[in-house]
């Protein structure tokens, strides 16, 4: 199985002048064999906060307690696939947990693989509703990114977090999902059940 790679598309939000900015960043993610670090690409003008980092291993802590995969013989590489680009937020949660499983399991990722959503260290797996005006830009950048780059695919699904507000209407190429955990996201998304064993236990 090992190394494995795949691109991510990690959607963003940026204040320009008092105006918010979406956009999506391109990031490659993989698994080679390790002793289940984190490694994260810092050429070309890339940077990762702590707080990001901090989060990454966060998510590593709910993969090895919910699901029998190889997290401590691998190491997980990621790298934006462009410049001068500065990861430090959380709405990843989402999208690179399942994509990370994914790597680890040998399951393919849909193409293309779209979704957005914050997983709350306070609450474990749960993901946190979004704001409707941050995800409403987000979702709006995924309807243009489907509409230019696979204009007959007919309506993508695109996994947010449950309970978060936005206006279906104008989405005509997206089919949003709700997902409320981690764990339903990759149930999902790949149709991989967590372990027996914590099946019954809370996220």
């Amino acid at each position: 199985m090992l190394p494995a790679s795949t691109q991510l598309l990690l959607f963003t939000q940026a204040d320009v002048g008092g105006h918010a900015l979406f956009r999506i960043v391109p990031v490659e993610v993989s698994v080679r064999p390790g002793q289940g670090r984190l490694w994260t690409d810092v050429s070309r003008g890339n940077a990762f906060t702590p707080a990001w980092q901090d989060h990454a291993r966060h998510l590593s802590a709910v993969g090895r307690a919910r699901y029998a995969l190889p997290w401590d013989e691998t190491d997980l590489h990621v790298s934006p696939r462009g410049r001068n680009v500065t990861l430090d937020g959380r709405s990843a949660s989402l999208p690179l947990f399942v994509a990370w499983v994914a790597l680890l399991a040998g399951l393919p990722l849909p193409k293309p693989f779209l979704g957005t959503g914050v997983a709350l260290e306070a609450h474990g797996e749960r993901l946190a509703p979004a704001p409707r005006e941050f995800l409403q830009g987000k979702l709006g950048v995924a309807q243009s990114y489907v509409a230019q780059v696979f204009p007959r695919a007919g309506r993508v699904a695109v996994f947010v977090p449950e309970g978060s507000g936005f206006d279906p209407a104008p989405l005509t190429a997206l089919d949003v999902r709700p997902v409320p955990t981690l764990t339903k996201a990759v149930d999902a998304v790949l149709g991989l059940k967590r372990r027996a064993e914590d099946a019954g236990a809370g996220g």
